[in-house]
């Protein structure tokens, strides 16, 4: 039951008598409360405990300290390069398909691999792969010279 009254936000349930058994009140559907407009209303509610203000240090600011790894990372003196084709390898590489009387592309194709991986091998610019390295050798059939691995540096794990 809604009454007609001057506030549409007040709403009126029926009393004890006309449901017995329920416990119907008047309720108000409001906003929440208004906020002080001023400074002096602000610290009137302050004072009163209704108002309390709490900060947020550093809210809102991405603040971290110094990485616990900085002084690591800073220190690190080491190069970190990859391992690349020796010039005894890319000779050796040649000189057995040029023997073999091939061009890049057939050995390429023989091995399955794109025309440009060879030309990378032989130019030197390569990183070291095993398995392209071994089916090189299998297609030209010649044993081609190994590339040295990295060395462990003290204190490395």
């Amino acid at each position: 039951f809604r009454s007609l009254s001057a506030s549409p936000f007040v709403l009126h349930y029926p009393s004890a008598m006309a449901m017995q058994g329920q416990d119907w009140d008047t309720v108000v559907i409001r906003k929440t409360g208004s906020k002080p407009k001023t400074a002096h209303d602000r610290a009137r509610a302050q004072a009163s405990g209704a108002l309390r203000i709490e900060r947020k240090y550093e809210g809102g600011r991405n603040r971290n300290g110094p990485s616990v790894n900085a002084r690591k990372i800073e220190a690190e003196t080491t190069d970190f390069k990859h391992r690349k084709i020796t010039v005894e390898f890319k000779k050796a590489l040649m000189k057995a398909r040029q023997q073999k009387k091939m061009s890049q592309k057939e050995l390429a194709q023989k091995c399955q691999l794109q025309a440009s991986i060879i030309q990378q091998y032989e130019n030197g610019k390569a990183i070291p792969n095993g398995q392209i390295i071994s089916k090189l050798s299998r297609a030209l059939g010649v044993s081609l010279p190994k590339i040295p691995k990295k060395k462990k540096v003290k204190g490395d794990d």
